[in-house]
């Protein structure tokens, strides 16, 4: 069994809920990779599916959560803007799919991205 800080459990009539930081990160990292001017914090792809919880460290602390993001930037979106959008976006889906109190989400903007040359290419096929 994991660890108590690894898990959230709630106790109800029916039985017991459980839910795992690693569940939490995949959320908080598909909410992330949906918001505009998100790029991965290192050269490469963005991960997809369960990889994007390795853009997130999560901690839960008396059932309450605290996140933490490492992203990068596409060049020309306000970092500060993204960072925010990042910021509420997280939050939101994190605690509407876990009913869980979200307490704080941090995020620390590693690296300006620049489009490949044929990224434009691409998209207009």
């Amino acid at each position: 069994m994991a660890k108590d800080d690894e898990l959230v459990e709630d106790v109800l009539e029916d039985g017991r809920i459980s839910i795992s930081k690693e569940v939490i990160s995949t959320i908080a990292g598909l909410a992330a990779t949906e918001v505009p001017g998100v790029a991965p914090p290192k050269v490469g792809s963005m991960p997809k599916g369960e990889a994007v919880r390795r853009l997130v460290e999560t901690e839960i602390l008396g059932g309450r959560v605290k996140l933490g993001l490492k992203v990068g930037v596409l060049y020309g979106h306000p970092v500060q803007e993204v960072a925010d959008e990042l910021q509420v976006r997280v939050k939101e889906a994190v605690e509407k799919m876990t009913a869980l109190p979200v307490d704080q989400v941090d995020v620390e903007v590693v690296r300006v991205a620049f489009k490949e040359p044929g990224d434009e290419r691409k998209k207009e096929r």
